[in-house]
């Protein structure tokens, strides 16, 4: 039987509407995400054999919701936490507005071994981190998951599925980025993976409720 893995994008955070933050770890949710969390969990109608998150804030608050609903579904915290590329330390305090110019610059820079300072990390780690989700994921006893995480990380677990070894990182990361600002990631919006016991296929992108909406530039045909 095929693994089914939901690879689900926290509720919206301060940093999502444009406030000040301090730790990216530690970003809270806003009312509004608070109550996107639990009308996700209500749309879950499933008991998963396992449920997974980010050890970041913003993720675990996303899923308590759904590991209430389902209190007898294993609970475990991933190193599933998002791409963090600017120096945290160098942004403490500041706003998205405030990043926005050294996120293009690094972006632009097209160098996927940059790292930005202390617990910053480069789009090399990102995508190897995804590649270790995928194999943990793949090598689990569960069948059924439910993976609560960050937008650039789910997209980069997407991304590898569809091109593999077959390109450079550096090439990636630029792809990725044209992408990434094209079709934003919604929150509580998700991707649904499949591992037929040889290979990943990713199968469509749901909204909040569940429903599935399109195959956008990450996903396979």
């Amino acid at each position: 039987m095929p693994k089914q893995v939901r690879l689900i994008r926290h509720a919206e955070s301060a940093a999502n509407v444009g406030l000040a933050t301090t730790a990216p770890d530690s970003i809270p949710l806003t009312e509004k995400g608070k109550r996107q969390a639990q009308e996700l969990a209500q749309s879950i109608s499933s008991v998963p054999d396992l449920i997974v998150s980010s050890p970041f804030v913003r993720a675990e608050a996303t899923a308590l919701p759904t590991a209430q609903r389902y209190p007898d579904a294993p609970f475990e915290l991933w190193a599933v936490e998002e791409f963090t590329y600017l120096n945290p330390d160098r942004f403490s305090g500041s706003t998205q507005a405030d990043r926005k110019p050294h996120a293009e610059s690094y972006w632009e820079s097209g160098d996927a071994t940059m790292i930005d300072g202390p617990g910053a990390e480069s789009f090399d780690h990102l995508l190897g981190r995804a590649d270790a989700m995928l194999a943990k994921l793949a090598g689990h006893y569960a069948q059924d998951f439910l993976v609560f995480s960050h937008g650039q990380l789910i997209r980069a677990a997407a991304w590898r599925i569809k091109h593999g070894d077959h390109a450079s990182s550096q090439d990636l990361m630029r792809e990725f980025r044209v992408v990434d600002v094209r079709e934003p990631m919604r929150n509580c919006w998700s991707y649904k993976l499949v591992f037929d016991g040889c290979r990943w296929t990713v199968e469509c992108q749901l909204d909040a409720s569940g429903q599935g909406r399109f195959i956008d530039g990450f996903c396979t045909a």
